[in-house]
């Protein structure tokens, strides 16, 4: 229905920007909500039945950008893109990699207020590409409350709590598990951000 509304050509501006608001956060819930279906289906079956195939990361990170770069300016929160050039591909999934990396996109996001900035870094890292997602905050806010008060309380092996964004998002344990079943693997860094690993396609093991 909304995007049927945003094709009239007779709407004013502000009508426009508050549909396209809703669309996008009607789109965030549902990529959530599929999210925490994947991984409670991962629940149930065996990890190492996952299949991976090449996948261009810095591609589909090129790709998304403007999509993620739209949303997060309605939060006041800018996105930047640093790919060093011609990376090999690596192992994964591509179709449910793209749900994850929106996941990881919005929950480091969420903790940021207008005016802070989210960095994706991708960079060569031995046998596989290192993609680092780095926050930091606004002068008016608190960077350590960024990196460390996050009260999150586990509802089980798949979701959590968070009181301070009033989100229910993926546990730490079951970011993880998802994540390996996507070829990577994933490290939270002490400040505000994290660090996930992927294998190159060519390498051996």
């Amino acid at each position: 229905l909304i995007r049927s509304l945003l094709r009239r050509k007779d709407l004013p501006v502000l009508v426009i920007n508050r549909l396209k608001q809703i669309d996008s956060e009607c789109t965030e819930q549902i990529d959530r909500f599929g999210l925490i279906f994947n991984a409670a289906e991962l629940q149930r079956q065996d990890p190492k039945a996952s299949r991976l195939a090449s996948t261009d990361l810095g591609r589909m990170l090129e790709m998304l950008h403007p999509c993620w770069s739209e949303q997060l300016e309605r939060r006041g929160v800018k996105l930047f893109l640093d790919i060093t050039p011609d990376l090999p591909q690596v192992l994964s999934n591509p179709e449910r990699l793209e749900l994850m990396l929106r996941g990881l996109i919005d929950r480091n996001a969420r903790g940021l207020q207008s005016g802070g900035t989210l960095c994706l870094e991708l960079r060569p890292a031995g046998q596989r590409l290192k993609l680092q997602i780095l926050s930091k905050a606004s002068k008016s806010q608190d960077q350590v409350s960024i990196g460390r008060n996050n009260p999150n309380s586990d509802l089980g092996p798949v979701l959590s709590w968070n009181p301070s964004t009033g989100s229910l998002q993926l546990s730490q344990a079951a970011t993880q598990r998802l994540l390996a079943s996507l070829g990577g693997r994933l490290i939270r860094r002490r400040d505000s951000g994290i660090t996930v690993f992927f294998p190159i396609a060519e390498a051996k093991f």
